[in-house]
């Protein structure tokens, strides 16, 4: 908890902070930076959803009621990098709200593609900005430093505002032997210099000690595979890890095997970097599923590059581990390697799939201490503490992360010098305010924040809280329907009310309880059409018989079911 706001201070200009998501959580990032009629946004994030959990629905976006009421507030929505928890979300948003977007040269064109597979989307404008670009607005100077991650063009975020100056990190690693973009370091140092008040520092990897292992050992490890394997080789990777996805192409194709892309966000990632200039390899060594058999290549100049290594139902690889692909079947001379670890939340999900690869018979490469075939994007401990000493901020607040990862990084912030009072947890929606005399508090004041479901058409639905309850009740409770005729003149239910379950509890085994609703219905309806001397409507009517049957059904069955009213 944070130290409460002095009086004297609470009338005073200030900076508001404040997440619509991604603290407590993986995905939807989404920060807000408020400063009198002023508002930067930081990212737009999504985040999925399992599927054994989520209803129907396959994601989540941050709720953007605070944006839409503010809009003539805000300057512009800025994209620290490309990945899907921190632009899956700009479509949604621009179906809601006009926006400037300023993103790096990766990112741009991974936004750009994207807002091609989606309708009805506001006027917007995507500006490319690099390390030395400088935005300047009435209250607000922002310039960026590179990062580190494990997609190219990522970037933290200095704001300077009347009331202080403020770090966001966005996703970040220190790994000094990869090649690819290097953080830079002499511009963290440069920031820090300046005087940063608040610190927002991603925490997902807070828990891991020391340095976490370089890109190049796991590239030389994927390059020895590569360079032994007998068969066809089916590598699954996230598509956003551009620079491992470079090198393995360029392996691949050095390997005198041609690379066949499979999965959309794959597909649409490399052509992506193809075509800006990020991926340098030659359009002839990329062939599509559909050229496959005309091609006759033999197996072992094949290379199969796919998405899928989170368990993915629809996925190409779990459909071809399934034996459900329209053209591709597993052999026992092929080699399939997962370049990943399960994300949390998917363990069970790539759990399913590995033992479903196994049991096809073909050879199977995971992540292990023996196979070194996957490393973070996300700093260690060492490394947050390192990029914590170069800001020398006054105040840490942790991102991205789940509690114990938050937990884990302010400790870390302990270590490296920061008062225990200057470290700052909060929830999403919750705001910090800054003030000029460089003080932080956490306030009391809160934005609404809900979960914004986006269905399995991929769009956004305004009654997706309501649906998603109403699924939720459904698949614990069941549903009972009840079917009724009313007579408003003469104040009288024609007939007892027809009622039918569903997942509740058996009508043919439950005759009494039935008869106890039934005949309760059409007591408290008349009760109550007589007790009124206007007619009763059809609002009220249904209220009745929900009550009733609520009361009852959760009496005797201990449930609470959704309920449907049918009136004739």
């Amino acid at each position: 908890m944070g130290i409460s706001i002095p009086t004297e201070l609470l009338n005073k200009d200030c900076t508001n902070i404040f997440s619509l998501g991604g603290i407590e959580e993986i995905g939807k990032n989404m920060f807000l930076f408020e400063y009198k009629d002023e508002m930067w946004i930081i990212d737009s994030g999504i985040k999925f959803t399992n599927p054994a959990f989520s209803m129907g629905f396959n994601a989540i976006v941050c709720p953007f009621d605070y944006v839409v009421k503010n809009i003539d507030k805000v300057q512009g929505l800025i994209i620290t990098h490309g990945h899907e928890d921190h632009i899956g979300g700009v479509p949604y948003l621009l179906g809601a709200v006009g926006l400037k977007i300023y993103a790096g040269k990766m990112a741009k064109s991974l936004i750009e593609g994207k807002l091609k597979e989606h309708k009805n989307i506001n006027k917007y404008e995507i500006i490319e900005y690099s390390d030395n670009t400088v935005l300047q607005s009435k209250y607000f100077t922002i310039d960026f430093f590179r990062v580190r991650h494990s997609i190219p063009d990522s970037f933290g975020v200095c704001l300077q505002t009347p009331s202080g100056k403020i770090v966001q990190t966005g996703d970040f690693r220190f790994d000094f032997l990869a090649s690819g973009d290097q953080s830079n370091m002499w511009k963290m140092t440069e920031i820090g210099k300046r005087g940063i008040d608040i610190l927002l520092c991603e925490s997902t990897n807070a828990l891991s000690p020391g340095f976490s292992n370089s890109e190049k050992y796991v590239v030389d490890e994927l390059k020895r595979e590569i360079k032994i394997a007998k068969g066809r080789i089916f590598m699954s990777i996230f598509a956003s890890n551009m620079n491992r996805i470079d090198e393995i192409i360029k392996t691949a194709i050095a390997n005198k095997r041609k690379v066949v892309l499979l999965g959309r966000a794959m597909i649409n990632n490399v052509h992506s970097s193809i075509s800006t200039g990020i991926l340098k390899v030659p359009k002839s060594e990329i062939i599509s599923v559909q050229d496959l058999n005309e091609s006759q290549l033999p197996e072992d100049k094949l290379f199969f590059l796919m998405t899928g290594s989170q368990g993915e139902e629809m996925a190409a690889l779990n459909l071809i581990a399934s034996n459900k692909h329209s053209s591709i079947q597993f052999n026992d001379r092929d080699l399939v390697i997962l370049s990943s670890n399960p994300i949390p939340g998917n363990y069970e999900q790539v759990e399913n799939l590995v033992n479903k690869l196994y049991k096809t018979g073909i050879k199977v490469n995971v992540n292990s201490s023996e196979k070194n075939i996957h490393s973070t994007g996300h700093a260690t401990q060492t490394e947050s503490q390192l990029l914590i000493k170069l800001i020398q901020p006054k105040y840490i607040v942790p991102v991205h992360g789940s509690f114990d990862q938050m937990t884990a990084l302010k400790k870390n912030g302990e270590f490296c010098g920061v008062v225990h009072e200057n470290l700052l947890v909060v929830v999403n929606g919750q705001k910090i305010k800054l003030y000029e005399n460089h003080q932080a508090y956490i306030s009391d004041e809160f934005v609404d924040i809900y979960p914004n479901f986006i269905d399995s058409n991929n769009k956004l639905n305004k009654d997706s809280v309501e649906l998603y309850n109403n699924r939720l009740k459904l698949s614990e409770n069941g549903i009972v329907a009840v079917a009724i005729k009313v007579d408003k003149k003469a104040k009288k239910v024609v007939d007892f009310p027809h009622i039918s379950t569903k997942g509740c509890f058996n009508i043919a085994n439950s005759k009494h309880l039935a008869d106890i609703i039934t005949n309760s219905i059409k007591q408290n309806l008349e009760s109550s059409m007589t007790s009124k001397e206007t007619n009763i409507n059809d609002s009220e009517i249904k209220k009745i018989i929900e009550s009733t049957t609520e009361f009852y059904t959760w009496k005797y069955k201990n449930k609470k079911p959704l309920i449907k009213t049918i009136i004739f």
